[in-house]
């Protein structure tokens, strides 16, 4: 069953139609028809700055879509309600046609197109493009959409080419990324800029995690590149997040609709009862309501998200908590304990937890990886830690934990007859 959680929709080619959702003043751009606006204005010097934001919006449509799939596939949720394709995704099933991830393959590639075009015309609109935020806006959720894809999916293709590994478009992310901070620092937008320091370390960080367990290949120096860029993006600002924005009735925040306001989706309940290891409190990272009922399908206890309160929320992409955490997982497996502690420190502190202590490298990378699991909890980053951790989530079905973790989802059906084409 399709989803309607939101009025507007994007596809690759209908980069007209997703203008409309902006409100335009008559100051800055005209048309005869506003709800109907022909590719020949698109040349309007009046129209870049809803061209500018137009990335983000394509991108923020399906980025919720990738959250909640990701959650269930991984332990951070569960399938509360019926649907062959919604429980295949929380069983594991990875091999052949599933709806949900087919659909989240094509919003995905369309708000990859729709990024990249909107850029090309901003660049081609404003006066000054390697100072323009607009610019640096488009690099970045054209980046992101690329990084996206390849966290969920085994091939990338673009513009129906031959496919591409995972790591390529990780890369491609990268080098937009690193436009997105060149352009954004001469624009003199800071928060921008270390937003897309912060998401190249994300980046080099999938990348090291992919090589060392599908290729055998534990290439510290690629680790290092990462924490080099998360503390390029502290130096620029140790409080930076960039956000996906929801403006209902427009796209709307499909983790809210999906876990609070569906019966479909929940958060799985071990996650309500995370108890700090340190203080032996419930985690404040957790944001929860208290328990509403029983799962019908599982039994399982049913707490709502207060993280994302409404559908109007705004989901973070990158902030300087995540930062923290790549320099301190790189500290740590660089034997640089000190330093690990120091910065998981600082994440704890900003929640009002009291201090990690310890000078033993497991147990210091054990509470890595917990801070991971809570910090960044239903933002998009957990079955990809799962990955790399190789942590098998208790609800796959057994056939799928004896295929392994180290597994995406296949690119949709559309973009295979494209290619075959």
């Amino acid at each position: 069953m399709k989803n309607n959680k939101r009025v507007k929709k994007f596809s690759a080619g209908l980069l007209i139609g997703a203008i409309t959702i902006f409100t335009i003043s008559c100051e800055d751009f005209e048309v005869d028809n506003p709800t109907n606006i022909v590719d020949d204005q698109l040349n309007d010097e009046g129209l870049a700055t809803a061209l500018g934001n137009t990335p983000e919006v394509a991108v923020a449509a399906a980025l919720d879509d990738a959250i909640v799939w990701s959650a269930a596939c991984s332990d951070e949720g569960f399938l509360s309600g019926s649907g062959t394709f919604r429980i295949m995704i929380d069983e594991g099933f990875m091999d052949g046609y599933n709806q949900q991830y087919d659909n989240l393959y094509n919003d995905l590639a369309s708000a990859r197109w729709i990024a990249d075009d909107a850029t090309k015309r901003v660049i081609e609109l404003v006066t000054t493009p390697n100072s323009d935020v607009r610019v640096a806006n488009g690099y970045f959720w054209g980046a992101m959409a690329r990084m996206t894809l390849a966290d969920h999916f085994e091939q990338v293709v673009y513009d129906g080419g031959a496919p591409i590994t995972p790591t390529k478009a990780m890369e491609d992310a990268i080098a937009l990324f690193q436009q997105a901070a060149t352009v954004a620092s001469a624009a003199g937008n800071t928060s921008l800029a270390a937003a897309s320091h912060g998401a190249i370390a994300r980046a080099h960080r999938a990348i090291y995690f992919d090589n060392k367990n599908e290729k055998q290949s534990e290439d510290m120096a690629t680790f290092k590149k990462a924490s080099d860029a998360a503390k390029a993006a502290l130096a620029l600002s140790g409080t930076y997040v960039e956000y996906a924005n929801y403006a209902p009735p427009g796209a709307t925040n499909f983790v809210y609709a999906s876990v609070n306001a569906s019966r479909y989706n929940r958060m799985d309940p071990k996650y309500a009862n995370m108890k700090d290891p340190v203080s032996g409190v419930l985690d404040p990272r957790i944001k929860h309501g208290p328990k509403v009922n029983n799962s019908p399908r599982t039994g399982d206890p049913v707490y709502l998200i207060t993280k994302y309160p409404d559908e109007g929320a705004d989901i973070p992409v990158s902030r300087a908590a995540e930062a923290r955490l790549i320099i301190a997982e790189y500290a740590v497996m660089t034997n640089d304990l000190t330093t690990a502690v120091t910065y998981i420190n600082e994440n704890r502190t900003a929640v009002g937890l009291s201090a990690f202590a310890s000078t033993d490298k497991a147990a210091i990378l054990t509470q890595l990886k917990y801070e991971r699991s809570v910090e960044l909890w239903y933002e998009g980053r957990r079955w990809q830690d799962m990955r790399y951790y190789e942590i098998i989530p208790d609800r796959w079905a057994s056939a799928n934990k004896t295929l392994g973790i180290h597994r995406r989802w296949p690119v949709s059906q559309r973009e295979k007859d494209n290619m075959g084409n």
